[in-house]
């Protein structure tokens, strides 16, 4: 695999930009089975949190570093490891806190829409 991502360093791109999308498909049908049994979410939350944040400032840090450095797509690979880490530590710490940021979004939207 190292080989490849060195071969290859386009595929570190790629890897930030679709894997994060990928991974929301089984994580949300995990997460439809566990709201339909009644057991908890929060980890579900986190995770797909996660993968959003990452999604958005994966790929952005690897863009940019794509441009700007050497063009190791090993290195490029550890640093979008490392964002996907920290995002998931801060999605897990702060998930009840998103949640509530969302719902009370779209409570305002509704609102707006029935104006």
């Amino acid at each position: 695999m190292e080989d490849q991502l060195a071969d290859y360093p386009e595929v570190a791109i790629f890897g930030a930009m679709f894997l994060p999308i990928l991974l929301c498909i089984p994580i949300a049908v995990i997460g439809w089975v566990l709201r339909k049994l009644k057991l908890n979410m929060y980890i579900i939350h986190a995770l797909l949190y996660t993968l959003l944040f990452t999604f958005i400032a994966g790929a952005i840090t690897i863009f940019i570093l794509f441009f700007i450095t050497d063009k190791n797509g090993v290195k490029l690979a550890y640093c979008w490891l490392t964002v996907f880490m920290g995002m998931f530590f801060f999605s897990l710490i702060n998930a009840n806190t998103i949640t509530k940021m969302f719902t009370d979004w779209s409570k305002i939207m509704r609102e707006k829409q029935n104006q």
